[in-house]
C-alpha cells in the first residue's frame, strides 16, 4: 500500500532542499554583479581623480580630502573578501574580480606616490603581500589592521601574491618582492615577518 504521507513528506522535503539551493544560487550571482558594478564604478572615480590631478595646481591638489574614496576602497576590499570567504580563493570569477580590484588598489599605489613625493606629505605608503595558506600571512594581515585602526592608516594595500597578472609582476620584480609575507615600506622591502613593535618603528621612524 503507497504511503502518501510518506511521500508527500519528500516531495516538500526535496522542493525545500532545491530552494535553498536555487536561492543559494541566486545570492551569489547578485554578489559578484553587486561586485562587478562597483569594480567599474571606483574605476571610473579613479580616472576623475587622475584627470583632477592633472587640471588641478599644486597647490589645489595638496588640500583636496580623499576620505571619501578610501572609503569606498575599503568597502570593495571588504565585498571582495566576503566573495572569496564565500566561494573560496581559487572560484574563477572570484579571482577575476580579485585581479582587478588589485589592479585598483597598484593605480590608487602609485597615485597617492606621486602627491606624497610633489606635496610633502608624510603618510606612509604600504604595500602588503600575501598568500594562502598561511599562518604567518594571516597574523601579518591581523597586525596591520590593528595598526590601521589604531593610526587610522588608509594607505596599506593587499596583494596576492599568486595573482598572475603583468602589473603585479611588475610590482614584485621592482621591489625585489620574493617570499610572503612581504611588506613594502616608503619603497623600502621586507621580505619577512614583521612584529608590530617592528612596523611600527619602521613607519614612524
Amino acid at each position: 500500500m503507497v504511503n502518501f504521507r510518506f511521500l508527500a513528506v519528500i516531495a516538500v522535503t526535496s522542493l525545500v532542499f532545491l530552494l535553498g539551493i536555487f536561492l543559494g544560487q541566486a545570492t551569489s550571482y547578485y554578489n559578484l554583479s553587486e561586485l562587478k558594478h562597483s569594480q567599474e564604478k571606483i574605476l571610473s572615480e579613479m580616472m576623475g581623480y587622475d584627470l583632477s590631478y592633472s587640471l588641478l595646481s599644486k597647490e589645489e591638489i595638496c588640500n583636496f580630502s580623499f576620505k571619501e574614496f578610501f572609503r569606498k576602497r575599503q568597502e570593495l576590499g571588504d565585498m571582495v573578501y566576503t566573495l572569496e570567504e564565500k566561494f573560496g580563493p581559487k572560484n574563477p570569477e572570484v579571482l577575476i574580480e580579485k585581479e582587478r580590484y588589485h589592479i585598483h588598489q597598484i593605480r590608487e599605489y602609485l597615485f597617492f606616490k606621486d602627491l606624497k613625493e610633489k606635496c610633502g606629505f608624510s603618510y606612509p605608503l604600504i604595500i602588503y603581500f600575501y598568500s594562502h595558506p598561511s599562518d604567518e600571512c594571516i597574523a601579518q594581515g591581523y597586525i596591520l589592521d590593528t595598526l590601521a585602526r589604531k593610526y587610522n592608516l588608509t594607505t596599506i594595500y593587499s596583494l596576492d601574491y599568486m595573482i598572475d597578472n603583468p602589473l603585479l609582476d611588475t610590482i614584485k620584480t621592482l621591489y625585489d618582492v620574493t617570499a610572503t609575507p612581504a611588506l613594502v615600506i616608503n619603497g623600502k622591502t621586507y621580505n619577512k615577518f614583521l612584529k608590530i613593535d617592528e612596523l611600527e618603528k619602521i613607519i614612524f621612524e
